[in-house]
C-alpha cells in the first residue's frame, strides 16, 4: 500500500525545483540557520548538529525502519545494543549535513586531507591508480563529504552524481558547497553517458548507491535481503574495464578527525553485461560495503528505508 504524505511534504511537492517567493520562504529557515552556524565553533557546530540528527527518531516509522536494519544486518544484538547503534547513527547522520552545509563552505578543501588518518595501505594504492580513470564506490557511512575530497585532493577529480533536494534554493546551496573541490558534480539525468566519457578519459567517479532504487533496479542481497540496487556502478566496471575502488572515511577523536580508507574491488576487466553478470558483479560491491559498514555501524545511515521497493515475482539471488 503506498504511503500517505503529509500536508507539507505535499504543499512542498507542489513547488520541486522551482524558483519564486513560496520556495525561497520555505528555505529561508534552513538557510538561515546554516549561516548563523557557521559563525560557532566546530565542536559546537557538531554538538548541535548530532543533537538535531537524532530528532530523527521522534519519528517512529524511522524508528521501527533503523531497529529493523539492524537487526537484520547484525543479528543477535540486545535490544539496548540496538537503539543504541541507532541513536548514534542518527547524530552521525546531523554530523554530515552539518559537514555539507555549515562546515565545508567555511573550510580550505584543498587542505583538508592534512586533517585525515589514512589506514594501512590507502596511501600505497591512491598512488598507484593516480592519473587512471578510477570507479569509487561507497555507502552512506561516517563523513561522505571528506571522503570525495580526500580522493579529489589525491587529483582523481571525481564526478559525483547528486539527487538534487526538492528545493531549489537549498539544492543550489548544496552543489555550490560540492563544486568546491576538484571535481564535477553531475546531474542524474545524462549522467551515464558523462561518467563513460570520463572514465575513457582517465577521470574518476563517486558512486553511492546502497539506498533503495526505483528505476529498473536490480534486485540482490543486502545484509541477506533482496533489495532494489542501482545498476550503474556494475555497469559501468563491465562495459570500461575500470577499477573499482572501496571507499570511505569514519569519524574518529583526536588531532585528526578523520580516517580514510580504501580497497581494490575489482581490478580492470570489460565483460558481458547481461543481467546475471550485472546482478554477480553489484552483489561482490554489496558484500565489500557490508563488511566496511559492519565495521562500524553506529556511523551508517540505517533509518534510509532500503527494502522499500519490492520484485514484482520471487528472484534467485546470485
Amino acid at each position: 500500500m503506498p504511503r500517505k504524505h503529509s500536508w507539507l511534504r505535499k504543499f512542498s511537492r507542489r513547488y520541486k525545483d522551482r524558483q519564486g517567493v513560496v520556495p525561497w520562504l520555505l528555505a529561508f529557515p534552513q538557510l538561515a540557520i546554516f549561516r548563523l552556524l557557521r559563525f560557532l565553533p566546530e565542536t559546537v557546530v557538531y554538538g548541535l548538529s548530532a543533537w538535531i540528527g537524532k530528532l530523527a527518531l521522534l519519528s517512529s516509522r524511522r524508528r521501527a525502519i533503523g531497529r529493523a536494519h539492524i537487526e537484520q544486518a547484525i543479528p543477535k544484538l540486545s535490544p539496548g545494543r540496538v537503539d543504541f547503534i541507532l541513536r548514534q547513527s542518527c547524530a552521525h547522520l546531523g554530523r554530515s549535513g552539518a559537514d555539507a552545509m555549515v562546515l565545508w563552505p567555511r573550510r580550505d578543501l584543498s587542505k583538508m586531507n592534512a586533517r585525515c588518518e589514512f589506514e594501512d595501505g590507502a596511501l600505497e594504492l591512491l598512488e598507484q591508480y593516480r592519473g587512471r580513470g578510477v570507479i569509487f564506490i561507497q555507502a552512506h557511512l561516517g563523513a561522505i563529504e571528506m571522503t570525495t575530497t580526500a580522493i579529489a585532493n589525491f587529483g582523481f577529480k571525481p564526478a559525483t552524481v547528486m539527487r538534487r533536494p526538492s528545493n531549489w534554493y537549498l539544492a543550489e546551496e548544496l552543489l555550490a558547497v560540492r563544486n568546491r573541490i576538484d571535481g564535477e558534480v553531475l546531474p542524474r539525468e545524462g549522467a551515464l553517458k558523462r561518467m563513460l566519457s570520463r572514465l575513457k578519459n582517465e577521470e574518476s567517479v563517486v558512486l553511492t548507491f546502497d539506498q533503495n532504487a526505483r528505476n529498473k533496479p536490480i534486485f540482490v542481497p543486502w545484509f541477506g535481503r533482496l533489495a532494489a540496487t542501482e545498476r550503474t556502478p556494475a555497469a559501468l566496471a563491465a562495459k570500461t574495464g575500470a577499477p573499482v575502488m572501496l571507499s570511505w572515511c569514519v569519524r574518529q577523536d583526536g588531532i585528526k578527525p578523520f580516517r580514510f580508507g580504501c580497497r581494490l574491488v575489482r581490478a580492470g576487466l570489460v565483460e558481458r553485461a547481461d543481467e546475471k553478470r550485472l546482478a554477480a558483479i553489484t552483489t561482490e560491491f554489496h558484500r565489500a560495503l557490508e563488511e566496511v559498514i559492519l565495521e562500524h555501524p553506529e556511523q551508517y545511515l540505517w533509518i534510509h528505508d532500503r527494502y522499500r521497493t519490492r520484485p514484482l515475482q520471487n528472484i534467485i539471488a546470485p
